[in-house]
């Protein structure tokens, strides 16, 4: 695993990966190592990731994390390489599936590298209750953001690999088709494969029943960010008595 690691990160290692992907060389080794990194520290963050709510889902959560990143980047490849092709890039579809893996494979490193300190925030944290409805969405969008920052890190040496095999305008115009599909892909995923953060009105399982129903921007859009803004912008006094308490 750490050769794993080293390999994405360190500089002269690196650039031979980025080489070899351009190339279109030794792709299924990469692409073994790629997957072993998500499964090993996306598993790491996902046990961190749903510890809040209970171990038993800290440990489904280690399972499905690192799933949702390799399905993720699955998925994506095939509009990638089309989208990639229509653009002007002639790219197989090996080298776009191998890229996508690349770029959440960096993900994943950073994410474990953050563990401890989500751990350090997951313990922090009120217990789970029916009251802690608040703390379920705040720790859930800065999971998201989390998320989403290692990601777009990833991506970026995503820009990189492009920049070799293409002119700067044509790779600029393909990495944001590429960040946008990682974005909407990553999100419905992640929604399907829901609970992560984990309900406090729901019991804890592997995956919802109601998984298929709405959609993850819609749940952030008409639930998460209201109860936040009310919850902040309420009396706390309101309606309790302890407020006229000493």
């Amino acid at each position: 695993m750490n050769l794993s690691a080293a390999e994405l990160f360190d500089g002269p290692s690196r650039h031979h990966v980025i080489e070899d992907l351009c190339r279109g060389q030794r792709l299924g080794r990469h692409a073994l190592v790629f997957v072993l990194v998500i499964a090993g520290f996306g598993g790491l963050y996902g046990a961190v990731l749903g510890l809040w709510r209970s171990p038993l889902l800290g440990f489904y959560v280690a399972v499905k994390f690192p799933l949702l990143l390799i399905t993720t980047a699955l998925l994506t490849s095939v509009f990638n390489w089309m989208a990639a092709s229509a653009l002007g890039l002639a790219l197989r579809y090996t080298q776009v599936a191998v890229m996508m893996l690349f770029a959440l494979a960096i993900a994943a490193v950073v994410l474990g590298s953050v563990a401890p300190i989500a751990w350090f925030m997951t313990m922090s944290a009120p217990p789970p209750a029916s009251s802690a409805r608040t703390v379920h969405n705040i720790l859930y969008l800065l999971h998201t953001g989390m998320v989403g920052s290692a990601g777009i890190a990833g991506t970026l040496f995503l820009s990189k690999v492009l920049n070799v095999v293409a002119d700067r305008r044509r790779s600029l115009k393909i990495y944001a088709v590429w960040i946008l599909s990682f974005a909407l892909t990553g999100g419905e995923v992640a929604w399907l494969l829901r609970p992560f953060v984990g309900s406090v009105y729901h019991p804890v399982v592997f995956i919802r029943a109601d998984s298929y129903q709405r959609n993850v921007y819609e749940f952030v859009g008409s639930d998460i960010l209201p109860h936040l803004l009310s919850s902040i912008t309420e009396d706390p006094c309101q309606n309790t008595s302890p407020c006229s308490q000493p």
